[in-house]
């Protein structure tokens, strides 16, 4: 049940961008570079539905407040890709489902995962999602990193 309330959260967003979400606020313009993480998902079995990701910004709001999302087309090769630009330095981790009906929830069956989903750092956990820090992708100021998950 833990993991369904979990992907739920992250699915229930109002997805609005699917290619790139500016996630600066515009304080301390000048002052630095916002940073930019580039998202690639492989290793999907179809190209139905869609991928949903979200990122997160601490380990108290891990999977409960994405500080950014967006629902991505998947393409021929069945990868799919997003950016997220502005960002502040920091650790983020990511999350991310294959939405493959397209109703907006991680489907599951007795609390196991029936679309294939992923986490930054490939991190896994074998009850319930990893933790934040074993997902923790690490951005500087103005960095354009590029990370690539492998969904399963």
């Amino acid at each position: 049940m833990l993991i369904r309330q979990i992907f739920t959260l992250i699915a229930i967003f109002t997805i609005a961008t699917p290619f790139s979400v500016a996630l600066g606020e515009g304080e301390g313009e000048g002052e630095g570079e916002g940073a930019t993480l580039r998202i690639t998902v492989e290793n999907l079995k179809n190209d139905r539905g869609q991928l949903v990701i979200a990122i997160f910004a601490s380990k108290e709001d891990y999977l409960k407040k994405p500080v950014g999302e967006a629902a991505v087309g998947i393409r021929e090769d069945l990868t799919g890709e997003t950016e997220f630009t502005d960002l502040p330095a920091g650790n983020y981790a990511v999350a991310v489902y294959h939405d493959k009906n397209g109703n907006g929830d991680l489907d599951t069956f007795l609390m196991i995962p029936r679309e294939d989903y992923g986490f930054s750092n490939d991190a896994r956990s074998p009850f319930g999602p990893p933790s934040f820090k074993a997902a923790t992708v690490e951005l500087g100021a103005g960095e354009d990193v590029h990370i690539t998950i492998r969904s399963k």
